[in-house]
């Protein structure tokens, strides 16, 4: 039912595109089920799509004209519990809360990650994604309540992570301030190399590092293929991205590696309940 879920928001993710003309293509594991698997990979979680970023930014602004009332967004730099710097898009009747430490809750959703320019020199951009990253995972830290903060301190002192150590103890305070703050580095970040004019494209919100970067020309067509009966674009340089992301990407990986790679610390898929409904629920099952 849950899978079912997150393509029915890909469904809906698609007709938007197609009826205002905006680009996107499959991404990660997503492009990798589209090759190999024309459907989700079986033990995958979650649908990934790259914007171009004009493409991205004209997505969100029309979002909220939509006459639709079943998809939300969730948009870095808009809600300060979103810990994450690339958009959501969820289902608003189903619930989904990822870490129970940290107090954000969405619906099933597809994950919309901006693709942006990058610098031609292959150094900077690995300068430029590694100073991203860093920012970025301050975004895990600051919607956590302040007492959370203190208790990460020590767990991260205790495995002698200096740095996380140091984001915790000054995401504790000024929260929101820091938040936006944090977002509109980010954002400075990504927007330095104007996408049309780029020679390499990348991903900087991608787990995929340096990799998550190419030539431009590999997404000047598209390729229209199937995926659970959908037909759907992967860009027409998918065989090079994809191998030079995960290499022989149409090999199964060993039995041990085919698990999902989300947390879930609760999860219901017939309606949207509240933070404090499901911490409730969530403290209900622990006294069980």
């Amino acid at each position: 039912m849950y899978k079912q879920k997150i393509v029915d928001v890909f469904r809906a993710f698609i007709k938007i595109c197609e009826e205002h003309d905006l680009q996107y293509f499959c991404h990660g594991g997503t492009a990798i089920g589209v090759v190999r698997h024309q459907g989700l990979i079986p033990w995958d979680d979650d649908i990934d799509v790259l914007m171009p970023r004009p493409d991205y930014e004209k997505f969100l602004s029309l979002f909220s004209q939509l006459e639709q009332d079943e998809y939300e967004l969730m948009v870095p730099g808009e809600t300060p519990s979103y810990y994450l710097p690339f958009t959501k898009m969820c289902d608003k009747n189903t619930t989904l809360l990822e870490f129970e430490h940290i107090p954000c809750v969405f619906g099933c959703f597809v994950d919309i990650f901006p693709l942006d320019g990058a610098s031609g020199d292959k150094e900077q951009r690995a300068a430029d994604w590694l100073l991203f990253r860093r920012i970025a995972n301050t975004l895990m830290i600051l919607p956590k309540p302040s007492k959370e903060n203190f208790i990460w301190l020590f767990k991260r002192l205790s495995k002698f992570q200096l740095r996380t150590a140091i984001d915790e103890i000054s995401c504790a305070f000024y929260k929101k301030k820091k938040y936006w703050k944090t977002c509109e580095r980010l954002r400075d970040i990504v927007t330095r190399y104007e996408y049309g004019k780029a020679e390499y494209v990348g991903s900087y919100g991608s787990q995929f590092g340096v990799k998550a970067f190419w030539p431009k020309v590999w997404f000047d067509d598209v390729v229209m293929m199937s995926f659970e009966g959908m037909e759907v674009r992967v860009p027409s340089g998918y065989d090079k991205l994809l191998t030079q992301v995960y290499g022989n990407y149409m090999q199964l990986p060993p039995e041990e590696k085919r698990v999902t790679h989300h947390s879930v610390a609760y999860r219901n898929l017939k309606e949207r309940r509240s933070l404090e409904e499901v911490y409730q629920e969530l403290n209900k099952k622990r006294k069980i």
